[in-house]
Order: structure tokens, then C-alpha cells, then sequence
């Protein structure tokens, strides 16, 4: 975390002195600009007006940090002008601190918000296709056994009308026709056999597909449950920042009270445990982010074992 401080610092020291940079940059062109089109008059004004709004953006960056209200930040001031220079850079840098962590928090917040969401649409789409697994596969094999069936169904049907003659022929003892019909569905007999042979291959590709189907759809919802014991760690985390929210809130109440009060010293150290506070929430933050991350892992993998079966 004092990693992550330090480099919060260089960033917000980075930001300011860049901005003031291009401010520079853009002033000395509009000037130029403002020359060209509307002369020196209108110049002023436009300086002045770019001026200004740099000046807010700037004082915008600055003030980022803890809202105290009204009467909290005029205590807070007159804190400031009564202590000492050295008690006044460390409060200073106290309450900067305070701001950091804050600002921190709230962009942990936004991150894991918009993660979240990105992962619940992902988990949605996940579900339907794994439901979908194999479905073109399986569905051409069951058209290929439908298509195999009614090209022999002319065939089915004149073997079983040969046989229903030759059992006819048996019944009246005709041996002229019986041995007629005999040797027709002896004919028949083995393209009967081939034709059954064809439909069973067919059908146990497709009976193997659907086998392979369900496997599949069970080795992926595994692999999506492995999401569960992350997801169980973001609510319990979820509680942890909860309970680091309210000790943030108490720690800042304690802090206005203690700038009424006027105390440096009581001042000082409200700050410092509204400090360690403010650490702790965005910690907690930060964890909860750290754990969606792994969740949005896990359904990358999905997805590329999905891609995998779509080849």
C-alpha cells in the first residue's frame, strides 16, 4: 500500500505540472490565434477567460480530497493557522493522505462496478453457449439419419411386401410361387442388411455426439464453478468494506469534532486514525477488484475451451 501511495504522489505531481505545461503550450497558441482573427482587444478577454478556467482546473486537483462541510473545513482552517510550520506540514500532509486513500477507494469502486458487470454479461453468454455445445454437429447428424432412414423406406417396405407374399404363398402351398417369392427376398435379404448396418452406423455417431455433448456441457460448468469460491471471498470481502466504511464515517466525525475543539495535537491524531481508516477501506476495495479479476479469468478460460470446440 505505501507502494501505491508513493505512487499516487508522483502521478498527482506528474497530472499538475503536465497540465500547467499544456496550459502554456495552449495559451501562447490561442494568443497567436486571437491575434490573427480578432486583434489585441479580444485578445485580453481570451486570455483571461483561458486563464481562469486553468486556474479552476487546477485548484479542482488540488482540493480533491475530504469533504468536510462548511463549518468542519472553517475549524479545520483555523487549525491550520494556529499551529506551528513544521505541525502544519504534517497535518497537511496528513489530510493529503486522507484525500489519497479516499479518491483511491472511489476508484476501486468504479473499476470492480464496471468488471462486474462485464462479468456478468460474460457468465450470461457463457451459459447459452455451453448449452449450445456441439448443437450444429448434433443437429446435422440427426438430419443425416433421417435422410438415411426414408432413402431405405422404399426398400423396408418392398422386402416386408415379399415376405408378406411368400408367407401367403406357404399358406396355399403353391411351391411355383413360393419358390419364386423365396429367391426374390433372398435378393433382398442382404441389401435389407446393409441398409440396417448404414442406419445403426448412423445412429451411433449420433448417440456418441450427444455422449460427447453432455460431457462437454458438465466439463465446462466445472470449470464455470470455479468461480464459486472467488465469488464467495467478494461477499465476505464486501462485509469487510462495509464494516471499513463505518469506521472511515466514525473516524471522520471524530476528526470534525476534534478541529472544533481547536486541540493540534487531538487534531493529529484523529487525522492519522482517519488516515489508517481511509488505507483500510480502499483496501478492501482493492481486494474486492483483485477477486472479480479472478472471476473474469476463469470465464476467459471458458471462452477459449468454447473457441477450441468451434474448430
Amino acid at each position: 500500500m505505501e507502494t501505491s501511495l508513493s505512487l499516487s504522489h508522483v502521478l498527482t505531481g506528474y497530472s499538475v505540472s503536465h497540465v500547467a505545461r499544456q496550459s502554456k503550450v495552449q495559451r501562447s497558441h490561442l494568443r497567436s490565434f486571437a491575434h490573427l482573427l480578432f486583434g489585441p482587444r479580444l485578445l485580453i478577454g481570451l486570455v483571461i477567460l483561458f486563464g481562469a478556467g486553468t486556474m479552476y482546473f487546477a485548484s479542482s486537483v488540488e482540493a480533491a480530497g475530504i469533504d468536510l462541510g462548511v463549518t468542519a473545513q472553517k475549524a479545520w482552517d483555523s487549525v491550520l493557522k494556529k499551529a506551528d510550520a513544521p505541525t502544519k506540514l504534517t497535518l497537511k500532509q496528513t489530510y493529503e493522505k486522507v484525500g489519497n486513500w479516499k479518491a483511491q477507494e472511489q476508484t476501486w469502486e468504479q473499476k470492480t462496478k464496471t468488471l462486474h458487470a462485464a462479468n456478468t454479461a460474460e457468465l450470461e453468454r457463457l451459459r447459452v453457449e455451453i448449452r449450445q455445445t456441439d448443437d450444429a454437429k448434433i443437429a446435422a447428424l440427426t438430419e443425416k439419419v433421417k435422410q438415411t432412414q426414408a432413402r431405405y423406406e422404399p426398400l423396408f417396405a418392398l422386402y416386408s411386401s415379399v415376405n408378406h407374399q411368400l408367407d401367403a404363398a406357404k399358406a396355399i402351398k403353391n411351391k411355383e410361387w413360393s419358390v419364386a417369392i423365396r429367391t426374390q427376398a433372398d435378393t433382398l435379404r442382404p441389401v435389407v442388411q446393409l441398409a440396417r448396418e448404414d442406419i445403426r452406423i448412423k445412429k451411433k455417431e449420433l448417440a456418441e455426439a450427444r455422449k460427447r455433448k453432455s460431457a462437454e456441457i458438465k466439463r465446462l460448468r466445472i470449470m464455470l464453478a470455479g468461480t464459486d469460491s472467488a465469488k464467495k471471498q467478494i461477499q465476505t470481502a464486501k462485509k469487510q468494506a462495509s464494516l471499513a466504511k463505518e469506521r472511515y464515517s466514525g473516524a471522520l466525525q471524530q476528526f470534525k469534532q476534534s478541529t472544533k475543539q481547536g486541540q493540534t495535537s487531538r487534531v493529529l491524531s484523529s487525522l492519522n486514525a482517519l488516515a489508517s481508516a481511509a488505507e483500510k477501506w480502499a483496501g478492501t476495495k482493492q481486494n474486492i477488484h483483485t477477486l472479480e479479476q479472478k472471476v473474469s479469468t476463469t470465464y476467459i478460460k471458458v471462452r477459449q475451451e468454447i473457441a477450441k470446440r468451434s474448430k
